[in-house]
C-alpha cells in the first residue's frame, strides 16, 4: 500500500512540473495601441485604477501578463489576476505582483512598449473570464497606453474605478467611446 501512494505521489509530481515547465502559449491578446490619444492615468491623486476583462478558453497556469505601462521610479504597482461577475472584476483575487515603477519606467520620454508582469506564484485556471487589474499605491503615478476606440477585442471589456466616481467598476470610455487596454496574456496549458 505503501508502494502504490509512492507511485500515485510520483506521477502526480511529475505531471504537475511538466505543466508547469511546458512554455507558454499566448492565450489573449489586444495589442492595438492608441499612441495620439494619449496615456490613461494610473493612480495619481483619484487612485485611478485600470483593468482588462479577459477570455481563457483551456485550463492552464498564467505565466504573465504584459501591458504597455510607464511608471515614476518610486510607484508602488499592484497587478492582479481577477475572477469576473458580469464581466467585471469581482475581487476575488487568484495572483498577484507586487512591483517597484522602476521596472516600468521610461521617463524621460515614455517609449511605446509591452511590459511583462511575471507571476511568482502562476494559478491554475479554467475556461472563463478573468480580469488583470491595475493599481499604484501611494503618491506616485503612472500611465497605461490604451487601445483604439470601439471594441478590438469582443470577449471582454476595460474598466476604471477611481475615488471621485461612484463606487464600482465602470466600462472605459472617453470622448471617442468605449476602448480596450492593450494586453497580453501568456498561459501553459494543461
Amino acid at each position: 500500500m505503501l508502494r502504490r501512494t509512492a507511485m500515485m505521489l510520483a506521477i502526480w509530481l511529475a505531471v504537475t512540473t511538466a505543466a508547469v515547465a511546458a512554455p507558454p502559449e499566448l492565450e489573449a491578446e489586444q495589442v492595438n495601441l492608441d499612441v495620439a490619444g494619449g496615456w490613461l492615468a494610473l493612480g495619481g491623486s483619484v487612485q485611478q485604477r485600470l483593468a482588462q476583462s479577459f477570455e481563457v478558453v483551456q485550463t492552464g497556469y498564467i505565466s504573465h501578463v504584459m501591458l504597455p505601462l510607464s511608471c515614476q521610479p518610486k510607484a508602488d504597482v499592484r497587478v492582479t489576476l481577477e475572477k469576473t461577475a458580469g464581466g467585471m472584476p469581482d475581487g476575488s483575487v487568484v495572483a498577484y505582483e507586487e512591483l517597484p515603477g522602476y521596472l516600468f519606467d521610461s521617463i524621460p520620454t515614455p517609449t511605446v512598449g509591452m511590459r511583462m508582469v511575471e507571476f511568482t506564484n502562476p494559478p491554475l485556471v479554467g475556461p472563463g473570464t478573468y480580469a488583470v487589474t491595475l493599481r499604484v499605491k501611494g503618491k506616485y503615478d503612472c500611465g497605461v497606453l490604451p487601445g483604439p476606440h470601439g471594441d478590438p477585442y469582443p470577449a471582454a471589456k476595460a474598466w476604471f474605478i477611481a475615488s471621485d466616481n461612484p463606487p464600482g467598476w465602470i466600462e472605459l470610455f472617453d470622448a471617442g467611446g468605449t476602448r480596450d487596454l492593450a494586453f497580453q496574456v501568456f498561459l501553459r496549458p494543461l
